[in-house]
């Protein structure tokens, strides 16, 4: 869209051209035709032509000679303007289509990758380096890419060291066309490479008011980096920088939720003195909806509620967890837990009805058997064969093969018959049991 609207824009400026040519080319030649007819046509009409004054000729000679030259020269000057202008609105319109792809790019190394080649793309820089701040803010380079980006020095830069450095604690940019020349060029990376760095532009990544790295690029192809280039790689920096926070706010998001979970799955393990219930449930349920075709999204929602399942007994009293009476409330309980917190939302109907029997019978949330999630019945199953096999069971743990036919006894009453048979499948083709 931005490009068809940036060819109409140059192509009405160019017909404008053409008429404003036309109209200056009139003038002179209506002077010239004015000359003619003053000075020259009363010689020509009274036959003495040879007698026009040698001045009068070689004036108006040079007046057509001078306003056909200035025609081109101005036509040649106004093209090489536009072209120029195109240049740059292609390169504006490619910032569109950057920023575009920085927002849709979710892994923090694709982005700088994504943020590297679309800077050395723009400035038809050889090379360039990413070089950001960690969490303890040190400096580092995260990706270099060129002919000569081995000679980005690598490791922590200290305060001060290099073009990079200086540009990271000021926030301000830096174009030199000649490094050696410059004192805060460290030559260091450069010796022993092979390659020679002569010209840089570095610019500052900040976020919020804090600079958050900077972007170096060294050597263009062709020429010398241009003010222009410091502008256009400032304004794909300013873009870079809200990527590359929100991309890392994701990641420590991601983080974070994860620790939370390890937190909330060991805490609901430990209080029943089940090591790895959660863990050994999840893969069992993961097993049983592989069979049954679920989505990878379906997949994802059966995990984290066989994860969570007994998320609820943390709010019994620890006394109270072997009291039927009371540990029955626990599918509630975590339902009522987690339907709040946006990344476990879809799970928690799941949790709410993972208890239920599949006929309907005392029932403790459903008021029809149809009303029990394909999920939730997938877990009860898979909870129960934990349960039964493992070295933390009520009674006597079981051996597998012994467990699924426990589990294929009560097929049509406490059990999903479909899901009882999948996971029997599934436990075959994994070898846990015989066929």
């Amino acid at each position: 869209m931005h490009n068809l609207e940036g060819r109409d824009f140059f192509d009405n400026i160019r017909r404008s051209v053409k008429i404003s040519h036309f109209v200056a080319s009139i003038i002179p030649l209506a002077l010239l035709v004015y000359f003619s007819v003053q000075y020259v046509y009363p010689y020509v009409s009274g036959g003495d032509s040879s007698n026009i004054p040698i001045h009068i000729g070689i004036l108006l000679v040079l007046a057509v000679v001078v306003s056909v030259l200035g025609l081109i020269l101005s036509t040649k000057a106004t093209n090489s303007s536009i072209e120029s202008a195109q240049e740059l609105n292609t390169k504006i319109n490619s910032l569109f289509d950057i920023t575009k792809q920085f927002r849709e790019t979710l892994h923090l190394d694709i982005l700088l990758k994504k943020i590297m080649e679309s800077a050395m793309a723009l400035t038809s820089a050889e090379s360039g380096a990413l070089i950001l701040y960690d969490e303890e803010r040190n400096l580092k380079c995260r990706f270099s890419s060129g002919t000569n980006s081995g000679t980005v020095q690598q490791g922590v830069l200290k305060p001060g060291e290099g073009i990079a450095a200086q540009v990271a604690e000021t926030g301000k940019a830096v174009l030199l066309n000649d490094v050696s020349k410059d004192g805060r060029f460290n030559s260091g990376p450069d010796n022993g490479s092979g390659h020679k760095t002569t010209s840089v532009v570095c610019v500052p990544l900040i976020y919020a008011g804090e600079t958050i790295g900077v972007i170096e690029l060294r050597n263009r192809k062709q020429g010398h980096f241009t003010k222009q280039d410091e502008s256009l790689l400032s304004s794909l920096a300013d873009q870079a920088s809200i990527s590359i926070a929100q991309n890392r706010a994701r990641e420590r998001q991601h983080s974070d939720f994860i620790h939370i979970t390890e937190m909330l799955v060991g805490a609901q393990d430990y209080i029943q003195n089940r090591k790895g219930h959660a863990r050994r449930v999840a893969s069992y349920a993961n097993l049983i909806g592989k069979e049954l075709n679920f989505s990878d999204a379906e997949l994802k929602k059966l995990y984290h509620a066989s994860l969570l399942h007994d998320i609820g007994m943390l709010k019994i009293d620890p006394n109270d967890i072997w009291d039927k009476g009371q540990s029955v409330h626990h599918p509630k309980l975590g339902h009522d837990m987690i339907k709040s917190i946006s990344q476990w939302r879809d799970s928690a109907d799941i949790i709410l009805y993972h208890h239920e029997r599949y006929d309907g019978n005392d029932a403790l949330q459903a008021k029809d058997k149809d009303d029990i999630p394909l999920s939730a019945r997938v877990l009860v199953v898979a909870d129960t064969f934990d349960v039964l096999t493992s070295q933390y069971s009520f009674t006597v743990h079981l051996d597998p093969e012994t467990a699924i036919k426990d589990i294929e006894s009560n097929a049509g009453t406490q059990f999903d018959p479909v899901v009882v048979k999948a996971f029997k499948s599934a436990l075959t083709d994994t070898g846990l049991i015989s066929s």
